[in-house]
């Protein structure tokens, strides 16, 4: 079975889109599943925070409890701050990996176009502005003889 070679680079190209959505995919997929990781290392550490802060007492000392309390707040927002660096860090990986690939696939196309424009400069052997022009000659030469 022979298929026309338009076909085949059709399918290849259909082969590559899909590859490259695939890329995308896995690229999210993964970036989804740190930042998911990353949520809910923050959502337990939360709730084990509140679960061993120091409540204020009836009757203890004030100094104490407040002292307690800062440092578990100051505890808190350390593990605020990273927890925002990883997210942080997440995006910024998976932005610069779509870069990455956005880059090829440009590059792929750039190289596939400038074949396609080769190949079909040397189907087509006469220039487009000659192709124009020649009409019009052959109209004149003809006008001329019937003159």
């Amino acid at each position: 079975m022979t298929t026309h070679p338009a076909y085949q680079k059709l399918a290849e190209t259909a082969h590559n889109n899909a590859e490259q959505l695939q890329a995308y995919a896995l690229i999210a997929l993964d970036a989804s599943e740190r930042l998911l990781a990353i949520h809910f290392g923050a959502a337990r550490s939360v709730c084990e925070s509140l679960s061993t802060s120091p409540a204020p007492l009836v009757g203890a000392d004030v100094q104490d409890t407040l002292a307690k309390q800062a440092v578990a707040q100051t505890r808190n927002l350390e593990q605020f701050g990273d927890y925002l660096r990883r997210v942080n860090e997440v995006c910024a990986d998976a932005q610069s990996e779509l870069v990455e690939l956005g880059s090829r696939q440009f590059e792929q196309f750039q190289q596939s176009f400038s074949a396609l424009l080769h190949e079909a400069r040397t189907l087509n052997l006469v220039s487009p502005l000659e192709a124009m022009t020649a009409p019009e000659a052959r109209s004149r030469g003809g006008m001329r003889k019937a003159a």
